[in-house]
């Protein structure tokens, strides 16, 4: 191809006449004028591409967007302004000069008939609203946490999918820097070795038959019996099933042979025709 010149002009033909080719071929397909612009009808997709991202997955509920979700309320949106029943007058329902901060900023507060007059209810009542406040952050950040803790898990089991989509089940899988050993979910069995040391199993054997010697295991005598019974009755059954069969397929070959002997008789007579039978 060349160095230098030659091979940007080389690159220069070859891209010229492949886009030329692409402009043909498309403008070969049906075309239609719109607005004095000429359009070319492009015929649908045949290939279907993948997804460039993962399918989007359901953001967590809060805990209170579910408790609405279950008894069925809906959302309504509030308006900006309310009317302050101390001012007389409409105020905005959040932020400064809102409705009722005339009554939170009272240096006076009314004792109940039944409260102790030596109480510092003003402090009480910053007491409450600091409360609620530090609530309200509390479970923000436990939705917080709830929502992150979700998507951790939702990542550590696709990473475990991918590991084991390989031939050999991620066993020979690279691991990532850092990277966690993922656990096993849910109940494995485990079997005890069928070669090597019997030790174990002997014991095993032994215990068992000991505590049944015992009497320490309760064994249900007319269960058993009846599962007994119930086998022997379905194993007779099998064995005249069987006989039944030969019985009929001994019959079948024995009418067979009876017939192509008529047949033969029939045909050695002269005429091939049959005696005729007696009315």
């Amino acid at each position: 191809m060349g160095t230098g010149k030659e091979r940007s002009k080389f690159l220069k033909d070859l891209t010229r006449d492949n886009t030329q080719l692409l402009f043909n071929a498309i403008f070969n397909l049906p075309t239609t004028v719109v607005e004095r612009s000429v359009c070319v009808n492009l015929p649908r997709p045949t290939t279907r591409l993948p997804r460039e991202k993962k399918i989007p997955v359901d953001k967590t509920l809060t805990k209170w967007e579910a408790f609405a979700k279950k008894k069925g309320i809906q959302k309504k949106k509030r308006t900006r302004m309310v009317y302050d029943e101390v001012a007389k007058e409409y105020r905005p329902r959040f932020g400064y000069n809102k409705a009722g901060s005339d009554k939170e900023q009272n240096w006076v507060v009314e004792v109940p008939a039944n409260g102790d007059p030596y109480k510092d209810w003003l402090g009480e009542k910053e007491d409450k609203k600091k409360e609620n406040v530090a609530k309200n952050e509390l479970k923000r950040l436990q939705n917080v946490s709830k929502a992150v803790k979700g998507q951790s898990e939702d990542i550590s089991r696709h990473v475990k999918q991918v590991h084991k989509s390989t031939a050999s089940l991620g066993k020979f899988q690279e691991k990532v820097k850092n990277e966690k050993k993922a656990k096993e979910k849910g109940k494995t069995r485990k079997f005890a070795p069928v070669t090597g040391d019997s030790t174990g199993e002997k014991e095993k054997s032994l215990a068992l038959i000991s505590k049944i010697a015992s009497g320490t295991v309760s064994v249900n005598k007319e269960k058993a019996a009846n599962k007994e019974l119930g086998a022997t009755i379905k194993r007779k059954r099998e064995e005249e099933d069987s006989k039944k069969s030969k019985r009929r397929s001994k019959m079948g070959i024995k009418a067979q042979s009876n017939h192509f002997d008529k047949k033969k008789r029939q045909v050695s007579r002269p005429g091939g025709k049959s005696k005729p039978s007696r009315g």
